[in-house]
């Protein structure tokens, strides 16, 4: 064998690289280089694309269910605001009157996101409501902008003068009339 191989050998072994002399040199050259030229193989591609398929599809319903959850939990905290906003204006400005977003966004009582009725993906309405004999009332509401899998929420919300948030499944909120301010179509968020 060639002297330069040999002692490249030699040196290999000193530094731990290779295994003891009993092995032929040739035949661990060719084996190095078969090691080198060896890659992936298409079914092992495959696999690991399946894998990443599989799992994949078992995050991404997890996800959207996660992002709904906080842009309805952002969309109660946006109508408690609301609410507040409401009674501050019939305490200070309002003389016991309640009035809508775009009176509240004016005033500077509310940001102008949450004025312009469309805030986070849920769509947000304030209107006072009138009723002969009774005193001033106001009704507010956040729906999603679009429900279903996909979409920004599936749970509808309302609240009025009472302070009560009321919830109900999909993109109706509820409503309550001027002579029974409990909605019958939704349900109280304990």
């Amino acid at each position: 064998m060639n002297r330069a191989i040999r002692a490249a050998f030699d040196f290999a072994r000193r530094l731990d690289k290779l295994p003891p002399s009993g092995v032929n040199p040739r035949a661990e050259v060719e084996t190095m280089q078969k090691r080198r030229q060896r890659g992936f193989s298409l079914i092992e591609l495959l696999i690991v694309v399946a894998i990443i398929g599989i799992i994949a599809a078992i995050a991404v319903p997890n996800l959207l269910r996660s992002q709904q959850a906080a842009r309805e939990t952002a969309a109660i905290k946006e109508l408690q605001t609301l609410r507040d906003a409401e009674v501050l204006y019939s305490i200070t400005k309002g003389k016991r009157k309640f009035t809508d977003l775009a009176t509240l966004g004016s005033q500077g009582i509310i940001d102008s996101a949450l004025a312009s009725g469309n805030k986070g993906g849920y769509v947000f309405a304030a209107t006072p409501v009138e009723g002969e004999g009774f005193a001033s009332m106001f009704d507010a509401t956040a729906k999603p902008g679009k429900s279903g899998t996909f979409g920004t929420g599936n749970r509808s919300y309302y609240t009025n003068e009472t302070s009560v948030v009321y919830e109900a499944d999909g993109d109706t909120p509820p409503s309550a009339t001027p002579q029974d301010r409990i909605p019958k179509d939704g349900q109280p968020i304990q």
